[in-house]
């Protein structure tokens, strides 16, 4: 049946069980049948009701007052037609505002004066080769200076799946010490912002976990964020982070990073991890005389057997790229400067924020 006929069946059967008579209960002329009540209620014409009913017939139905027995009217669980296409009419609307709002999304500080933001590569805090000494030395630097936050690259554990899982076994952390973990890192800073890895997306149903151990209210986002930094005298800075970006290059470690810069032309840094090692520079566009960064951030997985197996060698620095701003500073140069080295960003943030003082 189609869903006026239902709802033609659905409306005579309430107001029949209610007591309206059929045609031929009536006590007098006078009394409305319940096919008359039907009508009414659903406001068409009687050969309109006749038509849809005699749909019904001819799919089986039988007129209630002609059976033998009676069954109770029982509510659908499901939405009718018109209920289902306006609630997925509804929800499209939701994420096209939802996809509107992440086109730069702004985050805004509100203490004057220099500031850092420390963008950690992958920790994969539960492989092996975690080089937990210099995470927790970096981690407490940012924790201890003034005016420094940190942000995450994503990959925070290995979270092995699939054909990878048999690589459980060749490492010491458990599957549950793993998220134990990767909580501590989430609540071991501030994190301004939380970017998920390939590591951390590698989910078997829909439920996060890191949705759920992160500190409510952390700002993270799937793969990559377009963030609008606001400074408090009015500048803003534009950051395209991401896990990875698109494009390789044997000769330019940099590559994915500066396509993306080339092709839109909208940041002051342009940041990613991932690949496992680290490149930092920067630049003007001869044409916007944009000045901009392009980064790559190593990560603090050490001693790599997979990539010593692939014939790949290993860099011992830029485990995080931190970028440090003046938002008073006259030269766009000055405005951001980039370090490889989170310990050396937090001596040359104390010092602008000395001299600005």
């Amino acid at each position: 049946m189609d869903e006026k006929v239902q709802q033609a069946t659905k409306m005579l059967e309430e107001l029949y069980a209610e007591g309206a008579p059929s045609p031929s209960q009536r006590e007098n002329q006078n009394q409305p049948s319940v096919l008359k009540l039907t009508r009414i209620k659903l406001g068409v014409s009687g050969s309109t009701l006749r038509r849809r009913l005699q749909h019904a017939v001819d799919d089986g139905y039988v007129m209630p007052w002609e059976r033998e027995f009676t069954v109770p009217v029982l509510e659908s669980p499901d939405m009718s037609e018109q209920d289902l296409v306006d609630h997925v009419t509804r929800r499209f609307e939701q994420r096209k505002r939802a996809a509107s709002q992440r086109k730069w999304i702004p985050l805004t500080f509100h203490k004057p004066g220099p500031l850092a933001i420390s963008f950690l590569g992958d920790p994969h805090v539960d492989d092996n080769s975690c080089d937990w000494p210099k995470l927790r030395a970096d981690l407490s630097t940012i924790n201890k200076t003034e005016g420094m936050y940190a942000a995450s690259l994503g990959d925070a554990s290995n979270n092995w799946v699939g054909r990878l899982s048999r690589l459980w076994a060749s490492q010491e952390t458990s599957g549950r010490q793993s998220w134990q973990l990767v909580q501590w890192l989430l609540r071991a800073t501030d994190w301004c912002l939380l970017v998920k890895g390939n590591h951390d997306m590698w989910l078997p149903n829909d439920v996060d976990p890191i949705e759920w151990l992160k500190v409510p209210g952390t700002l993270s986002q799937d793969w990559q964020a377009r963030i609008e930094v606001h400074f408090p005298k009015g500048r803003t800075a534009k950051l395209w982070v991401a896990h990875d970006m698109p494009g390789h290059s044997m000769w330019n470690p940099l590559h994915a990073q500066q396509k993306r810069a080339k092709f839109t032309q909208e940041a002051v840094l342009y940041i990613s991890g991932h690949r496992h090692h680290w490149a930092l520079a920067q630049y003007e566009d001869e044409w916007t005389n944009i000045v901009y960064w392009v980064a790559r951030a190593k990560g603090y997985k050490t001693d790599d057997p997979y990539a010593e197996k692939l014939g790949h060698g290993e860099q011992l620095q830029g485990e995080a790229i931190t970028a440090v701003f003046d938002p008073e500073a006259e030269s766009e140069t000055a405005f951001l400067v980039c370090f490889a080295n989170v310990q050396e960003a937090a001596e040359y943030l104390g010092w602008k924020r000395a001299k600005r003082a």
